[in-house]
Parts: structure tokens; sequence; C-alpha cells
């Protein structure tokens, strides 16, 4: 979809460029499967790194909250949200931390890990999150 001034198509040039330039460095993300799934829509990429960028922190400071009150279902909860977005974007760096909490969201019962993971799932997101403001220029 055109806007009126062009710039639309302009901007997904520019992002598929600077996208196909990171591929050849070595980045936190993969958006293959989106360039895939949307055809190789920019726009569409474009629109679900920045609803990423917007909602991963909230869910990121849910998920701290849930595990500091000892809610443990209810942080898994969270982390299962999160798993979509992590997978579909290809952020391997946050598979495992992800994947833990939503572990022991199911068990209901913490492990000597869970602290780890959620630094870490934080942390991870925050490179992420930074590199993906700076490549699609947010």
């Amino acid at each position: 979809m055109e806007e009126k001034n062009g710039s639309s198509n302009e901007e997904a040039h520019s992002d598929k460029e600077k996208l196909d330039a990171s591929l050849h460095k070595l980045k936190s993300y993969d958006l293959s499967q989106l360039l895939t799934v949307s055809r190789g829509d920019m726009s569409f990429v474009r629109s679900i790194v920045k609803m990423f960028i917007a909602k991963t922190p909230i869910y990121i400071d849910r998920i701290t909250k849930e595990f500091e009150s000892g809610r443990y279902h209810e942080m898994g909860e969270v982390a299962h949200q999160l798993k979509q977005s992590v997978y579909a974007m290809g952020i391997n760096s946050m598979r495992v931390p992800v994947m833990a909490i939503i572990l022991v969201g199911r068990n209901n019962t913490p492990d000597d890990d869970l602290p780890i993971h959620v630094v870490n799932l934080n942390r991870f997101a925050e490179i992420v999150i930074k590199e993906l403001k700076t490549d699609f220029e947010f």
C-alpha cells in the first residue's frame, strides 16, 4: 500500500536493503521466517518489528513482577505470550529463557536457574530491541 507521498515504497525498499545487509552481519535476530510468511512485504515485517519493540518490554516487566511475587503460573503464561514473537523473529538468545520460564510456570515450581533465566530474558530483549531500533531507524 502506497502512501500519498510515496514514502512507503521508498521506506520499504530502504528497509529491505538494510535487512539484506544485516543478514551478512551477525545479528541477534533472523527475520527470514517473517519475510517468507509475508512474501517479502517489508511494511508487514516493519509493523511486526515495531509491535515487538513496543510490547516486549511490557511482557518482560510482567514476567519480572510475577517472578518477584512468586506467581509462577502467571509468569509462565506471560512468557508463553512472548514465545510466538521470539520464535517468529528468530531470536535464538531468548528461546532458552522463555521456554525455561514457561516450564516453571506449567509446574508452578521454581528451580534454581529461574532467576538467571529472568535476568537473561531481560538482558537479551534489551539487546535485540536496541539492534532492531537501530536497523529499522525507530
